[in-house]
């Protein structure tokens, strides 16, 4: 009886690696690998096989502290979606990159990898000879653009400091809160609304 039910932790902690692997978001495969590490521990001590026993408890703690993260990052996303609807609830999710004056932050063409918030300084929006400053958020369109390519060109007037938003950031927080995706929909509509050239209306 002991034998079999020894063999069945050893099924299950396979079986829960397995899932571990399958899962798509981070939180269900982080408990699935701290399931599959406890597991293993058992096993591995009913069987005297210390690598295995060793390897166990090496993940078992790493797992709980990424698990950990993740719900922090979670938890963190749920209060900033919340907030209203300027850019200023990515700053928590952004890190810093600063331009000289006259460098180019982006240029109509290239691909966009990431999108940035204007903390201090003033840039031009070439195309639309429009000047912006603190607070506005350039590049997020060009990241969900068919063709993944910039629509603008962007010139540094001043020193420019700005928190960037790499994609690949972007995709993690999108796939552990889609209403990250859809607030930041809500900026991009709005950029959208804002660039638009005014209606004529037949006098």
């Amino acid at each position: 009886m002991q034998t079999w039910l020894m063999e069945s932790i050893g099924v299950a902690a396979a079986l829960a690696s397995v899932y571990a692997a399958y899962a798509q978001t981070m939180v269900p495969l982080r408990i699935a690998a701290i399931a599959a590490s406890l597991l293993a521990i058992v096993y591995g001590l009913w069987h005297a096989s210390y690598p295995l026993t060793v390897l166990g408890l090496v993940l078992l703690p790493l797992n709980a502290f990424r698990l950990y993260e993740i719900r922090k990052l979670v938890r963190d996303l749920n209060v900033a979606v919340q907030r209203d609807l300027t850019a200023d609830w990515l700053l928590p999710f952004t890190r810093p990159q600063r331009f000289k004056a006259g460098q180019l932050m982006m240029a109509r063409g290239e691909f966009a990898t990431a999108a940035f918030y204007v903390i201090a300084g003033e840039a031009e929006i070439i195309e639309l000879g429009e000047a912006v400053g603190k607070g506005a958020l350039l590049g997020e369109i060009g990241l969900f653009a068919p063709d993944g390519r910039r629509t603008l060109t962007v010139r540094c007037k001043t020193d420019v400091e700005t928190a960037r938003l790499d994609y690949d950031r972007f995709k993690e927080l999108y796939f552990q809160n889609p209403q990250f995706g859809f607030r930041l929909l809500h900026l991009i509509v709005a950029r959208l609304q804002h660039d638009r050239p005014p209606a004529v209306t037949p006098a």
